[in-house]
């Protein structure tokens, strides 16, 4: 049926239309005849929920899956006409390695906007029971999951009594719930979140709000990756932040110094090379280190295997970007 429905567009652009089963606020739509293939008559952005109700008892809106099918041909004659400058340099790719040549040239624009809110010969193709999902909210993601008799998903370690129509996810530490209904709980090591299901996807006001507030948990976790291995964040209060630093073998942190902070280090797991000061020493499990204030000093795993340290910090200011690097 798909072959025979893309052959009747003829030379046209084709967009997969998901028949929508909720008033979903995180997805956009495209208005359409509701046929089988119909020309597009609209885009329209992520709604607010009246909005999306609107869209869903017309019958005339769908979800834009951001699937689209159509000729090579057509696909360039569009962004010849829409995205001349896109255009200008897709002629420049002749083998895969091009496209770094050209990479930073290219201005970043999405293909709805770029081409498909523009063309003049996009059609729809509606689809039902397919079992489409961009897993773009906690509901459409809970939507995947299987549940008990009751509805509930736990994906944790949870005690649960008398609660319906829940999804619980953590790690690390029991979760009791107690008489509740309709929600989804997410509990990371860095934050907690409690939404009712059908607001789930309002969590994109609370990124919103953290940006606005410059809160660090938009950008930093708990356990934060680098090249040379990883550290989380054990404690912290008042004038001090313990931290377990994980370091791969063979590497190394850079050659830095902190303006307002000391460290202590105690090895738990391996043996580490410490660069303070002047002096170059070794440091064995359940043996530790002192790294004064404004003091350059580098830690090194030499081995052929991982090094665990717990790094207490003390002073007044304990912020990721007390670090004066001097080297790699």
């Amino acid at each position: 049926m798909l072959s025979k429905a893309f052959k009747s567009c003829g030379n046209k652009l084709v967009v997969f239309g998901i028949q929508p089963h909720r008033p979903a606020t995180g997805y956009g739509y495209i208005k359409a005849q509701n046929k089988k293939i119909s020309r597009v008559e609209e885009f329209l952005e992520k709604p607010d929920l009246r909005t999306a109700e609107k869209f869903i008892k017309t019958g005339c809106y769908f979800w834009n899956s951001g699937i689209f099918v159509g000729p090579a041909a057509v696909f360039l004659e569009e962004i010849k006409t829409n995205l001349p400058s896109l255009y200008k340099q897709l002629l420049k790719v002749r083998n895969p390695q091009d496209i770094n040549l050209i990479w930073d040239k290219v201005k970043s624009i999405s293909f709805d906007y770029g081409i498909l809110e523009k063309s003049k010969r996009l059609w729809m193709f509606k689809t039902e029971g397919l079992g489409w999902s961009d897993l773009g909210s906690w509901q459409a993601w809970d939507e995947c999951l299987l549940k008990d008799r009751q509805g509930n998903a736990i994906k944790a370690d949870a005690v649960n009594l008398g609660s319906k129509n829940i999804t619980v996810l953590g790690k690390g530490r029991l979760i009791a719930t107690i008489g509740l209904e309709n929600l989804i709980i997410v509990d990371t090591p860095d934050a907690l979140l409690i939404t009712r299901k059908d607001r789930s996807e309002e969590v994109k006001k609370i990124v919103d709000f953290l940006k606005q507030k410059h809160r660090q948990e938009q950008y930093l976790h708990k356990t934060v990756r680098r090249p040379w291995g990883a550290y989380t964040v054990l404690d912290k209060g008042e004038g001090f932040k313990v931290k377990l630093v994980e370091v791969k073998p063979k590497k190394a942190l850079s050659l830095q110094l902190h303006k307002k902070r000391s460290e202590h280090w105690v090895v738990v797991e391996g043996k580490a090379k410490v660069i303070n000061g002047k002096r170059s020493y070794y440091v064995c499990r359940n043996e530790s280190t002192f790294i004064p204030i404004s003091c350059v000093h580098r830690l090194i795993n030499p081995n052929n295997y991982p090094l665990k340290i717990v790094e207490v910090q003390s002073g007044d200011y304990l912020e990721e970007d007390d670090i004066i690097r001097l080297s790699g």
